[in-house]
C-alpha cells in the first residue's frame, strides 16, 4: 500500500540545490530520529512524506550525470542515514515509497543496483518489499551476497534489477504506483549509521568500448 495514515511532514531540498552547497555536502534532519547526509544535493533529492509510530516514509530523486569509469562502473549516488534520536524516539523502518531516477550519463543502462551495506544491523525487508516495482526492468532480486544474515530469506543487503533498458536522457521510477521498499534497522546496539547506495550498469556495447579504450591506453604506456 502507498497510503500511510499518520502525521505527514513534507520536506524538499529544491531551494538548496546550488553548486556551493553541493561541494560541501548537506546534512538535514528528517524526523523520526533520523538525519541524512547528501554529498551532492544537485543530484539527489529527498521528500519526507510521512512520519509514523514505527516508520518514516520518503520519496527520492537521483540524477546520474557522470559517465562510466574506465572499469565500467558508474560512480554511485549515496545517502548516509544517521540515527540522532534515542532508541525510544527513533523509528526502526525507513520506507521508500518511490523514486525518480534520471539517466544523463551518455549511455544506456541494462541493470540497476541498490545496497544498504553489510553491517548486519540494517537490511531490506524482503517480505514487506516484495511488491516494489523496478519497471522497466523485468527481473529484480533481493540478495545477501556476503551472507550477512545467514540465509535468512526475509533480510537482504542488495536489490538487483535487470532485464530491461533505461535509455540515455530518460528516467525510470522505482516503486511508482506499486509496492514499497522497506529498510529495517536494529536499534538495540550503538547508534546506527548506514549508506544507501544506488548505481546503474551500462549496456554491454559501452563496456566493450571501455575495454578497448583501456587496452589502447596500456599499449601506449608499454611503448
Amino acid at each position: 500500500m502507498k497510503t500511510r495514515t499518520h502525521v505527514t511532514a513534507c520536506l524538499t531540498f529544491a531551494c538548496l540545490l546550488v553548486a556551493s552547497v553541493a561541494q560541501a555536502g548537506m546534512t538535514v534532519k528528517l524526523g523520526g530520529g533520523w538525519e541524512v547526509e547528501i554529498g551532492d544535493p544537485t543530484a539527489i533529492g529527498i521528500n519526507v512524506d510521512t512520519v509514523g509510530n514505527d516508520f518514516i516514509a520518503i520519496e527520492l530523486s537521483k540524477d546520474f550525470r557522470s559517465p562510466p569509469l574506465p572499469n565500467g562502473n558508474f560512480p554511485g549516488l549515496d545517502i548516509i542515514f544517521r540515527q540522532i534520536g534515542g532508541d525510544a524516539g527513533t523509528v526502526p523502518n525507513i520506507v521508500i515509497l518511490d523514486e525518480s531516477v534520471t539517466n544523463q550519463t551518455g549511455t544506456h543502462w541494462t541493470d540497476y543496483h541498490m545496497t544498504v551495506g553489510t553491517g548486519g544491523n540494517v537490511w531490506f525487508d524482503t517480505i514487506d518489499s516484495a511488491g516494489f516495482s523496478m519497471s522497466p526492468f523485468t527481473n529484480s532480486m533481493f540478495m545477501d551476497p556476503s551472507n550477512v544474515f545467514g540465509g535468512n530469506p526475509s533480510r537482504a543487503t542488495d536489490l538487483w534489477a535487470d532485464g530491461g533498458l533505461v535509455f540515455n536522457n530518460s528516467s525510470f521510477f522505482p516503486g511508482a504506483g506499486l509496492g514499497e521498499l522497506v529498510i529495517s534497522v536494529d536499534l538495540s546496539g550503538d547508534d546506527v549509521a548506514f549508506v544507501l547506495s544506488e548505481y546503474p550498469t551500462p549496456e554491454p556495447a559501452t563496456l566493450a568500448l571501455l575495454g578497448i579504450g583501456g587496452l589502447v591506453c596500456l599499449r601506449r604506456r608499454s611503448r
